[in-house]
């Protein structure tokens, strides 16, 4: 049993994360596809939208790929500017600077890591506090510098976790 948690399961998992270059795009292949969902904006709809919550699974499920698509639906709905638009790029950019990692490619993790990061400082610096969306992001943003900072291919990113308000 995978110890880590499900915050939307009612959504299948794909059956391995497309790395570009390794294998057929989702689109051409039998990955579960979910149309994108509307969202009416703000920090607490999005706490509770299956987009996000399943973004979050795939991430932690080391589908980096699929996780910045999910993600990227809701930030294309997002007002520029916002604190939501700029922790869902954040996101989207530490997902990517994920795969980077675990592709090997070592500066485009570090420049899409620094600037995922700063979107989610930023996000923060707009709203106060540690928390955004249910993700304590201080602790997250730190767990993310240091992941970054060791030598790539040596460690995993870390795990995010929606914590109760």
């Amino acid at each position: 049993m995978d110890p880590r948690p499900r915050y939307c399961p009612e959504r299948e998992l794909p059956l391995r994360p497309y790395i570009p270059g390794r294998g057929p795009h989702p689109s051409a292949s039998s990955a579960p596809q979910h149309p994108a969902s509307a969202w009416a904006g703000g920090e607490h709809s999005l706490r509770a939208h299956p987009d996000y919550r399943w973004g979050v699974d795939l991430y932690n499920h080391r589908c980096y790929w699929e996780a910045h698509e999910s993600w990227e639906s809701l930030w294309r709905q997002a007002t520029q500017d916002t604190a939501a638009h700029m922790f869902l790029q954040g996101l989207i950019q530490c997902a990517a600077a994920a795969l980077k990692a675990h592709m090997g490619q070592a500066a485009a993790c570090r420049a899409l890591a620094d600037r995922g990061l700063a979107k989610l400082h930023g996000a923060l610096d707009s709203v106060g506090g540690d928390r955004y969306a249910g993700l304590d992001l201080r602790a997250f943003t730190a767990d993310f510098r240091g992941f970054v900072e060791l030598a790539l291919g040596s460690s995993e990113p870390p795990q995010l976790h929606l914590v109760a308000r």
